[in-house]
C-alpha cells in the first residue's frame, strides 16, 4: 500500500489525504490513456507549433551562433584538439556535450543542434500540456489555449534556432517539473529515482539552475514528511545530486556584477578590506554621476571593480598562485557591507532592474547586423571557432576571410522579417494593458534592449497585467486545497526567489526572465481556474442550500 501524502503544507487542515493504493488505481487513468489523452488536446498546438518552426528552418536552415555560443563549444575544441574534456567556467556540463554531440553528425552542426532543439521545443509542448491535464482543475477548458501560447511563443523559438543554452534549460526544467508532479502525486522511491534523474539534466544546462535546490529539497521534505527515513533518502540524494552536478560543472563568481548594481550605495569606509576602498571609491563616484534612479553600464562597471580589485590583490599577495578566490573574498564582503549600510534600497534593487526591462524582449533579433556583424564577430573572436570547428558548424572547409560571405549566403534578414515583425507584435501585445508608465529624467539602460514602449529611453514601463495575475495564479495555487499544494508551495517559492537572484545578478536584460515566463502563462491561467472552481463550489453550495430549505 502507498504511503499516504502529508506535509506541513497539506497538513494545515485543508488538505485532504492521499487515496490508497486500492483507490489511486480506480480514479488514475492509464499511462496511455493518460498520453493519448493529453497528445490530442494538445494536437492544435503541435501543428502550430510545428508550422511556426518548420517556416523559421525553411528560411534560415542553419543555427544562430551568438557571443556566448563560444563558451558552450569550446568543450568540442578542447576534444577535437588536445583529447581533454574541458568545461568553461561559466556553463555547466550537458548543453556542451549535447553540441559535442552535434560534430559527430554528417551534416552542419548549426542545422543539426537547431533542428534537435525545436523537436525539444515540440515535446515540452507535451509536457506542458501534462502539467495542465494535472495541475488543473478544468484542464479541458484550459489546455488548448495555454499549449497554443507555449508553442507559438517566439522568443522561445528563437532560443531554439540558437546555439546556446536556454532551450534546453526550459526543456529540462519541464522534465523536471512533470517529474516532481508526479512524484507529489504519488511519492515513491521509483519516481524519486525519476525526479533525481531530471535534477542531473536540468543542473547540467545552465548554473542559474542552483536555485533549483530550494525546490528538489523543499519538495522532498513536504511529500515525505513523517516519512523519515524515505525523507532522509531523498534529501541525502537531492544533496549529493546537487554536490556532484555543480562539482563537475562549472563554477562562476558572479559578485562583480551584483557589486555593480549596489556600488551607488556603498559606505565609505570597509572594516573587511580598508586597503581597497581608495581603490573603489573613484568607481562608486562614476556611477554615482551616472546612475541616479537606477544602475547603468553594469558590464562595464563589473570590470572596472575587477581590475581595481585584481589590481589590489596582485599588489597584496604577490607570488600566490591563485588570487581568484580572494579577489572574489573581498568583492563578497563589500557586497555585504552594503546590505549592511543600506537593506532597503539593496533588497529593492533585483524589482528595479525587473521592471526597468519588463517591457523588452526576452529574446533577441535577426535583423541584418545581428546575422552579419554579430555572428561575424561570435566566429572570428575566437580563432579556434573556424580554424577548429569551422568545417563541423558549416558543412565545409573554411578560412576566417572567408566568413563574411558565407554568412551573407546563409543569413539573408529578409527572410527572417517576418520573424522579427512577429516578435515585435507578440511583445506588443504582452506588454499592452499594464500599469502606468512613469517619466524618467534619467536616460533608461538596458543591456541588448529590443521592443518597448514608446520613448523607452525615458519611460519606465508599467508592470503588465500578464505579471501580476501570474504572481497572483502563484499564491492561488499555495492557497488552494489539492494534493499538489506541497508541490507548488516549493515550486512558487523556487521562481520567485530565481527571478530574484536573477535580477540582482544579472544586468539588466529582458533575457533573464525567459525560463520564468512560460511558468508565468501557466499561473495566468491557473488563477482563472481556481476562480472557476471557487464559482462552482459556492454555485452548488447555494443550489444545496436552496434544495434543503425546501
Amino acid at each position: 500500500m502507498e504511503p499516504p501524502v502529508s506535509s506541513p503544507v497539506a497538513d494545515g487542515g485543508l488538505e485532504t489525504p492521499a487515496p490508497s493504493a486500492a483507490v489511486s488505481a480506480s480514479t488514475d487513468v492509464s499511462w496511455k490513456q493518460t498520453f493519448r489523452e493529453v497528445l490530442r488536446w494538445c494536437l492544435p498546438a503541435l501543428l502550430i507549433g510545428f508550422a511556426i518552426r518548420a517556416a523559421v528552418m525553411w528560411c534560415m536552415p542553419n543555427g544562430y551562433v551568438q557571443y556566448d555560443s563560444s563558451d558552450y563549444l569550446v568543450t568540442t575544441q578542447r576534444i577535437i584538439e588536445d583529447h581533454h574534456f574541458y568545461i568553461h567556467h561559466k556553463r555547466s556540463y550537458l548543453t556542451p556535450v549535447l553540441f559535442s554531440a552535434a560534430f559527430l553528425l554528417p551534416a552542419p552542426a548549426t542545422v543539426t543542434i537547431a533542428v534537435a532543439q525545436h523537436v525539444m521545443g515540440l515535446i515540452a509542448i507535451l509536457i506542458v500540456g501534462a502539467l495542465v491535464r494535472f495541475w488543473f482543475r478544468f484542464w479541458r477548458v484550459a489546455i488548448i489555449p495555454v499549449t497554443i501560447l507555449f508553442g507559438a511563443n517566439p522568443f522561445i523559438i528563437w532560443y531554439e534556432h540558437t546555439i546556446m543554452g536556454e532551450a534546453q534549460f526550459l526543456f529540462f526544467t519541464l522534465v523536471m517539473l512533470l517529474a516532481g508532479t508526479l512524484l507529489a502525486r504519488r511519492p515513491t522511491l521509483g519516481r524519486l529515482a525519476w525526479f533525481m534523474v531530471s535534477l542531473v539534466l536540468v543542473f547540467g544546462t545552465r548554473l542559474e539552475s542552483k536555485t533549483f535546490l530550494l525546490f528538489a529539497g523543499l519538495l522532498t521534505f513536504l511529500v515525505f514528511w513523517k516519512q523519515w527515513w524515505r525523507m532522509a533518502v531523498a534529501v541525502a540524494a537531492v544533496v549529493i545530486t546537487f554536490q556532484v552536478a555543480f562539482h563537475v560543472g562549472g563554477d562562476r563568481d558572479v559578485s562583480s556584477l551584483v557589486y555593480a548594481s549596489l556600488i551607488r550605495f556603498a559606505p565609505t569606509e570597509s572594516a573587511t578590506e580598508p586597503g581597497i576602498m581608495p581603490r573603489i571609491l573613484p568607481i562608486r563616484q562614476k556611477a554615482r554621476a551616472r546612475s541616479v534612479e537606477f544602475p547603468t553600464q553594469l558590464v562595464r562597471v563589473s570590470k572596472d571593480i575587477n581590475t581595481a580589485v585584481g589590481n589590489y590583490v596582485a599588489e597584496r599577495f604577490q607570488g600566490r598562485k591563485k588570487q581568484a578566490p580572494e579577489e572574489a573574498r573581498i568583492v563578497r564582503g563589500l557586497c555585504l557591507e552594503t546590505l549592511k549600510a543600506e537593506p532597503v534600497k539593496t533588497l529593492m534593487e533585483p524589482w528595479i532592474k525587473f521592471r526597468l526591462a519588463v517591457d523588452a524582449w526576452s529574446a533577441y533579433c535577426w535583423d541584418k547586423r545581428s546575422l552579419w556583424e554579430n555572428q561575424r564577430e561570435a566566429l572570428t573572436m575566437k580563432d579556434w571557432m573556424t580554424t577548429v570547428l569551422g568545417h563541423g558548424l558549416t558543412g565545409r572547409p573554411i578560412t576566417l576571410e572567408q566568413i563574411p560571405d558565407w554568412l551573407k549566403e546563409h543569413y539573408r534578414s529578409s527572410k527572417v522579417a517576418w520573424f522579427t515583425r512577429y516578435q515585435k507584435n507578440w511583445n506588443k501585445y504582452l506588454i499592452h494593458f499594464r500599469m502606468p508608465d512613469r517619466h524618467l529624467d534619467q536616460k533608461r539602460w538596458v543591456h541588448d534592449f529590443y521592443g518597448g514602449v514608446g520613448d523607452w529611453r525615458h519611460t519606465l514601463p508599467g508592470v503588465p497585467f500578464f505579471y501580476i495575475l501570474g504572481f497572483l495564479g502563484m499564491f492561488a495555487a499555495i492557497l488552494r486545497p489539492s494534493q499538489l499544494r506541497p508541490f507548488h508551495f516549493a515550486w512558487v517559492l523556487t521562481v520567485l526567489g530565481g527571478l530574484y537572484v536573477s535580477c540582482m545578478v544579472g544586468v539588466t536584460n529582458g533575457r533573464f526572465r525567459f525560463v520564468y515566463e512560460p511558468f508565468f502563462l501557466l499561473y495566468f491561467f491557473f488563477l482563472f481556474d481556481y476562480a472557476a472552481d471557487l464559482w462552482k463550489g459556492w454555485r452548488d453550495r447555494r443550489v444545496t442550500s436552496r434544495a434543503c430549505s425546501t
